[in-house]
């Protein structure tokens, strides 16, 4: 088929005469040349049949290599530069022949595994593959690995297996037949087999937030796709006007990218919190009838036109105003929509509720273990980590040092939720995170860092306040692995008497490393000491928790006292009431 669309029945179908029986098929394209590799009918030889019009029709066969025993499975991708590598199995064992202009004598890779039971690759920057197999425990395990092209792995080399997920070996779970692409973002599939009770075999799919390249191994926990059958699917989204395609023996799939629906005209009222761990968002809009009949105009949500309004989608809100170049407005806060209920009667409304990225990380509880030794990666390493397994993008703005050259020995637990795991991590480092844009975002808050906008002056305080509880914890003591340090607030301890932390962790190992743990716990004790509250006239648009403000209240004796943002919450009314206003949580600095 050389034009699919959504009317293709794919009735049509040629021979290319007989074949291995034991062996796989792969296709590799370039623009409008397709490369069809197969196994002959000794199993051992290997060919090709090339076609220069998208695979309508195709010339004779040549010989690319002959193996040294039978084949079992094929992978093939084709470089920008032309070049097209061959990947096989024989066994154990992955071979591989490039062509750039003659087929290269064929090389063994330099990996070791137990057996493999299917291989698939995509070239991006290098030749990026996939293989389902066992490792020599006996555990089943999806690898990537790369195959390069000099750009993230030498010329002709391999990178070591990286494990994308494993079943023991007595769990009676194997993997197979793995298909891989890149359509904005790379895009998994492999099929998970269980033997024991209830047997199945269910298709598996897994992508990479953002533009994580292949190398950076951030695979999303893999969740199960409506389809059974031991040979899985190919995939494919190139050339196709941005569609991904799935195809197997019994159906054939394909999905467009999302487009985007705006609300914006219909929102009635809209109301945002965000605090330090966790972020909500209420919208309401009006739902009378856009036409002739009694259905409110969303009361098909989910379908047709408003497919796209559905519980989890991503909800963007962006407050801005109208001024005389037009409608402004600052790119806002990411949700994700929790729940739609339709309010019915005189005043017919649909209220969306959504929950922001700290909402993903709840819901992701680990499968299995995970474990890292001491040394194996960095805080923010192992922040990523978990966040990609959530479904959620990581970025920084700024970092403290502990937060890429701290290496604790961690475990992610069979049950946590990956909120309570980067909870964990960040409490070792003097860093906080906020959810800006859908991305979990690290940032290092200094006790210098200066205020960036003025409460108080031209942007009006309605009301305020003001309240000093004093520091839960006056003094820190931390004990690490053979070695401690304090950390005092004296003028704490003299107010209220001593409250003291304890903090053991036996990744901590110097003097200085306890030292700086406890002078990151005083100081996070010291920031939550101050709960002020402000409301404001109108929104300020661009104002994140963590930011640094500074307070005049002359009511209070405040001039320009600086606080730091803790959260906030903003709220847009057109009812008999309207409102467009703003509060802040405020701490110390």
């Amino acid at each position: 088929m050389a034009l699919p669309g959504p009317e293709s029945d794919f009735s049509s179908w040629t021979s290319h005469g007989t074949v291995s029986a034991q062996a796989a098929v792969a296709l590799a394209a370039s623009g409008s040349s397709v490369f069809l590799f197969y196994a002959d009918a000794d199993t051992t030889t290997l060919r090709l049949k090339e076609s220069a019009d998208n695979g309508a029709t195709y010339g004779s066969a040549s010989t690319v290599a002959t193996a040294a025993s039978a084949v079992t499975y094929l992978a093939a991708a084709v470089a920008t530069g032309g070049d097209r590598v061959l990947f096989w199995t024989v066994g154990a064992s992955v071979w591989t022949s490039r062509y750039d202009g003659s087929w290269s004598t064929p090389a063994e890779w330099t990996n070791t595994v137990a057996s493999i039971s299917g291989i698939a690759c995509r070239y991006r920057l290098d030749w990026d593959v996939v293989i389902c197999g066992e490792d020599g425990s006996g555990d089943a395990k999806v690898w990537t690995a790369i195959y390069g092209d000099g750009i993230n792995q030498t010329a002709d080399s391999w990178s070591a297996p990286a494990e994308v997920t494993t079943a023991t070996a007595s769990s009676g779970v194997t993997f197979l037949s793995p298909a891989v692409e890149f359509l904005q973002h790379w895009r998994l599939f492999f099929v998970e087999k269980y033997t024991g009770d209830q047997a199945y075999t269910r298709l598996q799919w897994s992508t990479m937030i953002g533009t994580a390249d292949f190398s950076q191994e951030l695979w999303r926990e893999p969740a199960p796709f409506d389809y059974t059958g031991d040979y899985g699917v190919a995939a494919t989204g190139r050339n196709l006007d941005g569609r991904l395609w799935l195809s197997a023996a019994a159906g054939v799939w394909s999905g467009g990218l999302l487009a985007q629906l705006d609300l914006s005209e219909d929102a009635i009222e809209t109301v945002v919190q965000l605090d330090q761990d966790a972020g909500r968002a209420r919208v309401v809009l009006r739902n009378d009838p856009a036409g002739s009949g009694s259905a409110g105009r969303y009361a098909g949500h989910g379908s047709a036109g408003l497919s796209l309004l559905q519980r989890g989608a991503r909800l963007e809100l962006a407050a801005g105003y109208r001024t005389p170049d037009g409608a402004e407005f600052s790119a806002g806060p990411a949700f994700w929509i929790e729940a739609i209920e339709q309010v019915t009667g005189p005043r017919p409304r649909l209220v969306i509720l959504a929950r922001d990225g700290w909402w993903l990380l709840e819901r992701w509880h680990a499968r299995r273990q995970f474990f890292w030794p001491s040394g194996a990666k960095a805080v923010s390493q192992l922040l990523e980590f978990i966040c990609s397994r959530a479904g959620v993008e990581y970025g920084s703005i700024s970092s403290s040092a502990a937060l890429t050259t701290l290496q604790p020995a961690f475990t992610v637990h069979p049950g946590e939720s990956g909120k309570t795991a980067v909870l964990r991590l960040l409490a070792t480092v003097p860093d906080v995170a906020i959810m800006q844009g859908g991305v979990f975002t690290v940032r290092h808050p200094r006790p210098d860092d200066e205020a960036d906008y003025e409460y108080g002056t031209a942007h009006a305080i309605v009301a305020g306040r003001y309240r000093n509880s004093g520091s839960q914890s006056n003094r820190v003591r931390v004990i690490g692995s053979g070695v401690s340090n304090e950390a005092f607030d004296f003028a704490g301890i003299e107010a209220a008497g001593e409250r003291i932390a304890q903090v053991i962790d036996l990744n901590l190992t110097t003097a200085s490393r306890t030292g700086d743990r406890a002078t990151s716990v005083l100081r996070d004790a010291e920031m939550q000491a101050r709960r002020d509250e402000i409301h404001i006239f109108g929104v300020n648009c661009g104002q994140e928790v963590y930011d640094v403000v500074s307070v005049t209240d002359p009511q209070a004796g405040l001039d320009a006292a600086a606080r730091r943002v803790l959260g906030l919450s903003w709220r847009y009314s057109t009812g008999e009431r309207p409102r467009y206003d703003m509060a802040l949580t405020l701490g110390n600095v």
